[in-house]
């Protein structure tokens, strides 16, 4: 190391980098690697990028195979972000993910974020290789890109594959906006949306909590098909808001057994007396029924290293069910859907521009925190004021963030449809292909929007879309139609209410969750509604 290259540094920086630099190999590969990333680490932090790679690129495969790898990772960000070198970046991760590297995870978003630089570049061939490549972490987006890609080639689809684009983006951005992120304050444990409850029949709550002697577990948790819900408009109500049709009747919709809808239904109420008179009851009796509080891990976490998981297209459940016997034991694992995100729904009315979007309201915040209080400035003020003040706030500015995106969503769509009666004017036969891949682009946000006139329910869902092909679908010939879910429902249960009808069910409940193996605590409450069955 030249004595220059220490200038400027503090006496205790300089010091360790002078032991840092006498480490060889002679000393083992890994302890030589460890060397190299501590140099890089001081060179990093006082933005020096190109001592920082020297000390990167002295490491060997033969070192240390983990240490290499994770050097290749970080000389690829230096390349892209300080060297202006997308293809020098590229070349690495392609390396890396073909290798099926220790860092393929965040390998994989990078090269995401590189074929989507490709793709504003018009290098399309490059930007094509790299969304296949990621295919596995991002299913849902490589394959739109992929079809956008056909359109982008052909100079008289070009301008429309160029809309596709801004649709698409706008598309994940919306999702974004609406799924639900629990840490989304400092402290998780206390965010205001940290809990969902899913209110069920006695019948089935007692098929999710008790263990079968013959399985050795309980039923597992299901999301069941988009046929059974109560909302005639489910799946049309998007598609008309952005065609500007404002009519109030709906019909039903042509049958698609390649992208079809699985749900579950989730809500802010945890103690709702109108939802247990509609959804919690038991053999068709109101207010009959359980409201089953579950905890955040029962639902996937954000994961900015992994793309939209909720659509999967018959193309990539072919190569992930391939993946997937290959590296588990157990068959019945590629039967059941992973965690899945839980978004928000947004409720539109079709006659004007109403927007609400899926939150608590303000009587829970009273009945969580009573009579507590809050200490601002000097004096003290109700807690569950406070707490509603500050959440109102964050649903407000996320409520604003929705309309402003659903608004440039509208734009892009309008562009699309325009492009459409340009080409359908110079060649008919691919409008149904552009159709095809325009409902394909919408899927995600499809069944999130919902009419108005079911807001007081502050739905959220859980969705997965596939084929009705799929292994993971399941039937009970002329009444269910489901896929089942991996997370146990015992495990992530935090709060039980019992209906006002239903009270007689409490020390049955009790007893199935004294035989939980952690003995985990669940609070078992009575509804706070009053109700009297007539």
């Amino acid at each position: 190391m030249n004595i220059d290259d220490l200038e400027g540094l503090d006496e205790d920086t300089r010091k360790e980098l002078e032991e840092l630099q006498k480490v060889t190999r002679e000393g083992g590969g890994t302890a030589f690697a460890q060397a190299q990333f501590g140099i890089y680490n001081h060179r990093i932090d006082n933005k020096q990028y190109n001592l920082a790679l020297e000390a990167l690129k002295k490491i060997r495969k033969t070192d240390d195979k983990e240490y290499y790898e994770l050097a290749r990772m970080n000389i690829s960000v230096i390349k892209y972000n300080h060297e202006n070198s997308l293809e020098e970046a590229s070349e690495i991760l392609v390396e890396l993910l073909s290798d099926n590297s220790w860092v393929s995870s965040i390998a994989s978003r990078y090269a995401f974020k590189f074929a989507k630089d490709y793709l504003s570049k018009k290098e399309y061939g490059k930007s094509i290789k790299l969304f296949r490549l990621v295919s596995h972490t991002y299913p849902y987006e490589s394959y739109c890109y992929d079809k956008i890609h056909s359109f982008l080639l052909e100079p008289e689809t070009e301008t429309l594959g160029k809309a596709f684009i801004e649709l698409l983006d706008k598309i994940l951005s919306v999702v974004d906006i609406l799924r639900l992120d629990f840490g989304q304050l400092s402290d998780a444990e206390k965010a205001p949306e940290r809990k969902l409850a899913h209110y069920t029949g006695t019948y089935t709550t007692e098929k999710l909590l008790a263990i079968e002697k013959a399985k050795g577990r309980p039923s597992l948790f299901r999301l069941n098909t988009i046929n059974n819900v109560n909302d005639p408009s489910e799946g049309q109500l998007l598609l008309n808001n952005l065609k500007g049709v404002t009519e109030t009747s709906f019909y039903a919709p042509d049958f698609d057994e390649k992208l079809h809808a699985f749900i579950s239904c989730f809500t802010f109420n945890h103690d709702s007396l109108n939802q247990f008179r509609l959804y919690g009851k038991q053999d068709n009796k109101e207010a009959s029924g359980i409201s089953l509080v579950f905890n955040q891990n029962f639902f996937q976490k954000h994961d900015s290293t992994a793309g939209l998981s909720y659509v999967a297209f018959e193309y990539s459940l072919q190569k992930i069910s391939a993946t997937s016997i290959q590296r588990s034991t157990d068959e019945k694992s590629i039967e059941r859907i992973k965690k899945q995100p839980v978004m928000r729904c947004v409720y539109l009315d079709p006659t004007s521009n109403y927007i609400h979007l899926a939150q608590r309201n303000r009587l829970t915040f009273f009945r969580e925190f009573n009579d507590d209080t809050a200490q601002a400035g000097s004096e003290k003020i109700s807690k569950a004021e406070h707490e509603w003040k500050s959440y109102k706030s964050f649903i407000d500015k996320k409520t604003d963030d929705f309309s402003i995106a659903f608004t440039a969503l509208k734009t892009h769509y309008k562009a699309i449809d325009e492009e459409m009666i340009k080409i359908e004017e110079i060649n008919s036969r691919l409008i149904n292909n552009i159709k095809i891949l325009l409902n394909e682009i919408l899927l995600p946000l499809k069944y999130l929007v919902k009419h108005s006139a079911f807001q007081e329910e502050q739905e959220c869902r859980m969705i997965y879309i596939t084929s009705l092909d799929d292994k993971k679908v399941k039937m009970e010939f002329g009444k269910f139609l489901y896929v089942e879910y991996e997370a146990d429902v015992r495990d992530n249960l935090d709060k039980i209410y019992i209906a006002p009808a239903a009270t007689q069910y409490q020390p049955y409940l009790s007893k199935l969750l004294c035989e939980s193996k952690d003995k985990k605590k669940v609070r078992i409450d009575l509804s706070n509604n009053p109700y009297r069955q007539t």
